[in-house]
């Protein structure tokens, strides 16, 4: 399996980071270039790479994922071997299929398998997002309208004090997103500084809260800032024991770790969350679900419907989660940023909602048929987003 140089923030990390010289700022006490450098080369399998973490799940009851004994048609198996096909030609790594919960197909590429953690990227945000649906449902934040200087001090009587917490998760919050042509030091420092959050917090705003979309991993930093500080007032230690306590057991997964920027420092909330697809599996069941799962109500149905509506400045977008309608053959994640996701054709379903990792790692869940599918692959921007989902659905459908 071929390597790529690994890039979270956006293609270039990787080219800029020869060229840039170490961040001398007192917060910034780490060595960035050398940071980056520890990590070029890595593929989505070379997690033990991303140092330190820390694991969840250890003491969760996992639950076992079943089989599905329905005899499948010869349209549906012809489908799935496309599937899987196509996922392979694209790097793919691993691919599961459930339909109403049961597993139809799983594959893996050379020595993965379904135990094999991977870098998911950005679906670290979708997460994120339930996590906030279970926090607003016990009181522990306020609501989506709450300012985010309501919980960030530092902000309290800052303009970007203002930003909701909503415009955080719809990625409308108005925070720079720096071009391409000069973003270098500013992702390497939200990558890879000894102190994230201060990173995150010195963003200034570039416009007015809520008049633009802009895809921007600050965004999700921010909003975790606000969740941990939340946290810690209601008397939790982290937002690591949460996840692990209120989502990650309650769901039935096993471990996971999370990335963080120094020892018993902030996780990366926007990205570093490493599992496997099992697991992964399990989160799209309980989206698929409306919140329930394994008899037990664990993120609210209102906030599952919530997530899934469109942000007012992106109609692909709901909270921290991605809307295959309306039909985008071309998927921007801004204005100013130059990458784009293919969708060869229009979904087959109007209700299709997928995590998106970068360059290819996705949770689609598609309500409407009982799908959940985790594929994951190496980083390759070739990969067309509609193509696994829509001939499942159309093998669903013969």
């Amino acid at each position: 399996m071929r390597t790529i140089q690994i890039t979270i923030a956006g293609a270039l990390l990787s080219s800029l980071a020869a060229c840039m010289t170490p961040a001398t700022d007192a917060v910034l006490e780490r060595d960035l270039a050398a940071a980056a450098e520890a990590l070029q080369g890595a593929t989505v399998l070379d997690v033990d790479l991303f140092q330190p973490t820390i694991t969840i799940g250890e003491k969760c009851d996992e639950q076992k994922l079943p089989a599905s004994e329905a005899a499948m048609s010869t349209d549906l198996a012809a489908a799935i071997a496309q599937a899987d096909s196509y996922s392979n030609a694209q790097k793919g790594v691993g691919l599961v299929i459930l339909k109403d919960g049961k597993i139809l197909h799983e594959s893996y590429a050379g020595d993965a398998g379904a135990a094999t953690s991977t870098d998911s990227y950005s679906m670290h945000k979708s997460v994120l997002a339930l996590v906030y649906g279970i926090a607003i449902a016990e009181g522990i934040i306020g609501s989506l309208d709450d300012r985010a200087g309501q919980y960030i001090s530092e902000w309290k009587d800052d303009p970007r004090g203002q930003i909701t917490l909503r415009q955080l998760l719809h990625m409308e919050s108005g925070l720079k997103l720096y071009s391409f042509a000069d973003a270098g030091e500013r992702l390497r420092e939200l990558l890879f500084a000894a102190d994230i959050n201060a990173v995150a917090l010195d963003y200034p705003l570039a416009d007015a809260p809520g008049a633009e979309f802009r895809y921007n991993n600050v965004n999700s930093q921010v909003a975790g800032i606000a969740l941990q500080r939340a946290l810690q007032a209601n008397g939790y230690d982290s937002y690591a024991g949460y996840l692990e306590q209120k989502l990650w057991c309650p769901v039935g997964n096993d471990t996971a770790r999370l990335w963080l920027d120094r020892e018993g420092g902030a996780p990366h909330y926007y990205s570093g969350l490493f599992t496997n697809p099992h697991n992964w599996a399990r989160i799209g069941e309980l989206i698929r679900n409306q919140g329930r799962l394994h008899g037990k109500q664990i993120v609210p149905a209102e906030w599952i419907k919530a997530m899934a509506q469109s942000a007012p400045t992106n109609p692909n977008y709901g909270l921290h989660v991605w809307r295959g309608s309306p039909y985008v053959a071309k998927r921007r994640y801004s204005q100013q940023n130059p990458l784009a996701v293919t969708h060869g054709a229009p979904y087959l379903a109007e209700d299709v909602l997928f995590f998106d990792g970068f360059g290819g790692q996705r949770v689609y869940v598609v309500p409407s048929s009982g799908l959940t599918i985790v594929r994951t692959g190496q980083v390759n921007f070739d990969y067309d987003d509609a193509k696994i989902v829509n001939l499942i659905l159309d093998g669903l459908s013969r």
